[in-house]
């Protein structure tokens, strides 16, 4: 899925920043701190990324996941992080609505979530803009985030402390089918997904 010396170069670039002196930047929060979680369920493993934007670099601030976690563990270590870093929106899988809506509850958005999007979308306003938890279909958006994903890491936009080593192995083993990832075969495919939802932050940003 991604070439090496991308992968190398986004390395080189996060070992010229250390994440807890980075998240201390107050300039940054301006720029957006977005958050990306793919929650578990089933056999899957509970994914989280934090990042922010600095000097043209998407810098990762906190990637990990989480094996057979528990339901509200969870929602205390996400809430944890959304206050540790001043996170400003989150993008999580659509497939977990219980979580979701447990989430929106801690955040103080609506618990109402569909019935919001739908009547934003009838009024023809960008829904994204009226709620903090923005919840995103992989079945409609997989290859447009997997693409998004690769064309941000090809542009030298990432940085990537090499701290987090989970999230490196799984862009060194990413593999898509027809731009869609195969899980069997990428090693933290849930850290991955967390990752892809945190850059859609910075969509805006992807034909500068």
């Amino acid at each position: 899925m991604f070439h090496t010396k991308d992968i190398e170069t986004a390395v080189e670039k996060g070992s010229l920043y250390d994440p807890e002196v980075a998240a201390a930047n107050p300039f940054a929060e301006g720029f957006g701190r977005a958050m990306g979680i793919d929650p578990a369920y089933g056999s899957s493993s509970f994914g989280i990324v934090v990042t922010q934007l600095v000097d043209n670099q998407v810098q990762m601030l906190y990637a990990d996941e989480f094996q057979r976690p528990d339901f509200n563990d969870m929602l205390n270590v996400s809430m944890e992080l959304v206050y540790k870093y001043q996170v400003q929106k989150i993008y999580i899988d659509a497939a977990n609505p219980s979580f979701i809506r447990s989430l929106k509850l801690e955040i103080g958005d609506r618990e109402d979530y569909e019935n919001q999007i739908a009547y934003y979308k009838k009024m023809k306003w960008n829904w994204h803009n009226h709620m903090t938890v923005i919840p995103v279909s992989f079945n409609v958006e997989h290859k447009e985030m997997l693409g998004h994903a690769k064309m941000m890491l090809e542009k030298r936009q990432v940085a990537i402390n090499p701290v987090f080593d989970k999230l490196i192995t799984s862009l060194r083993t990413a593999i898509a089918e027809e731009h869609s990832l195969d899980k069997e075969a990428t090693s933290y495919d849930d850290i991955f997904d967390a990752y892809q939802l945190a850059l859609k932050n910075y969509e805006f940003w992807k034909d500068g």
